[in-house]
């Protein structure tokens, strides 16, 4: 008896070994990524299994399977709101009966039992004898509709589609919605659940609209510090909640003054990048005084964090030309712009700070963040939901490979 379960141990062990080695060799192969998803969530790791699940939609967009795994992840993690997002963005694509299962199975926690119902009747159209939707219908107590529409009913809106919040019941809980000048699926902030009944209100059906075809793909937000931490515990704690990894554009003096939570971005998976020592301008530096720079900040990096930096460079107040770029790049370094900057530095509303990455998202964006802005941490939950909402994966920089480099700003 214990042979076999130490057999049975060893070969679950070897299998999960197997496939991370699997989605290491192949970074590109959707079917490969979507297994290894599967087996981080089936481990417990749901933000791990999202953030391979997105990697692989970058390769597959149509793949309806990988939807389906992202929002019930999103559904164990407590997430409804962006379980119903990324369902509803997957009935669009290809309406597929399991999809509507688990549709119906977030609307039954929620206690909506007649939307659930009319989930469970488009999942047995497309798949009558489906026994656990069966199933499911007889333990709410409905009886099925089906004889009044023969055909599936694809979900350009859903009838009464709003998830009610259990906190609130008072008031209807903003829903994905779709914005006309942007194109893209955004998806509402997580809500609290208690447990007591849900007051059913109408409401008119939410228009879902499929995600735009350049969604998909990776989006860098970066950070830089050079001056206070102001933003910095909020910030890093959002990033934490969402499993996001990011690049970080620090001063030498920056990691001298914060050196404990400067190690905690490491801890966290995040990557520190070199923002020279002191933050000057450094557009006339002569080669030799642009080293000393850099090279300074590289020694703080190992005194305070016992390694350097990641091989990216950032110039202050983003003052550089063809000449400092090209003496950046002979130091060994790849010198990075951006494409959208919140100007949160500045401290505006948090909507406009929000407003100037929702206006501009695109694949390959790299976004411009500081962690001394109280306004831009504010704004931080808003613009991942965001951000993932339109189905991008969030990377950080050495997460590119060597051709993707040559395309960054």
């Amino acid at each position: 008896m214990l042979t076999a379960v130490f057999f049975f141990l060893a070969v679950s062990l070897f299998a999960q070994a197997d496939l991370a080695a699997l989605a290491a060799t192949y970074p590109q192969n959707p079917e490969v990524l979507n297994s290894y998803g599967i087996e981080l969530a089936n481990r417990g790791d749901l933000m791990g299994a999202i953030s391979v699940w997105r990697r692989a939609l970058a390769y597959d967009r149509k793949n309806v399977h990988l939807y389906n795994n992202i929002g019930s992840a999103l559904k164990r993690l407590g997430h409804d709101e962006h379980a119903y997002a990324w369902y509803a963005a997957a009935l669009q694509i290809k309406p597929v009966y399991w999809t509507y299962y688990n549709l119906a199975i977030l609307y039954r926690d929620r206690g909506q039992v007649k939307e659930a119902g009319w989930a469970l009747d488009q999942s047995l159209r497309l798949n009558p004898k489906f026994t656990q939707a069966i199933e499911m219908r007889e333990r709410i107590g409905l009886v099925p509709q089906m004889a009044a529409q023969s055909t599936v009913k694809i979900p350009e809106s859903f009838p009464a589609s709003a998830l009610i919040s259990r906190q609130e019941p008072e008031r209807a809980v903003p829903r994905p919605t779709f914005k006309p000048e942007t194109g893209g699926l955004t998806a509402s902030r997580p809500v609290a659940t208690a447990q007591k009944p849900i007051t059913q209100r109408k409401r008119p059906p939410a228009s879902i609209s499929p995600l735009p075809a350049d969604a998909g793909g990776q989006v860098f937000l970066t950070f830089d510090g050079g001056a206070t931490d102001a933003g910095f515990d909020s910030i890093v704690d959002s990033l934490r909640r969402y499993g996001v990894r990011c690049t970080f554009f620090l001063t030498g003096k920056f990691v001298g003054k914060y050196p404990e939570k400067c190690r905690r971005l490491l801890a966290d998976g995040h990557e520190i990048a070199n923002h020279s020592m002191n933050h000057p301008n450094m557009k006339s530096f002569s080669k030799a005084k642009i080293a000393a720079e850099i090279e300074a900040a590289e020694q703080a990096f190992v005194e305070v964090l016992g390694q350097r930096g990641a091989p990216f460079f950032r110039f202050p107040f983003g003052a550089q030309n063809k000449k400092v770029e090209q003496i950046v790049e002979e130091l060994g370094y790849h010198p990075v712009y951006w494409h959208i900057d919140t100007i949160d530095w500045r401290e505006d509303p948090v909507n406009t700070i929000i407003s100037r990455v929702d206006s501009k998202l695109r694949r390959n964006a790299v976004i411009l963040m500081h962690l001394g802005s109280k306004n831009g941490a504010k704004a931080l939950d808003r613009i991942l939901d965001i951000i993932t909402g339109r189905g991008y994966t969030l990377a950080r920089l050495s997460d590119l490979d060597v051709s993707q480099l040559a395309a960054l700003p």
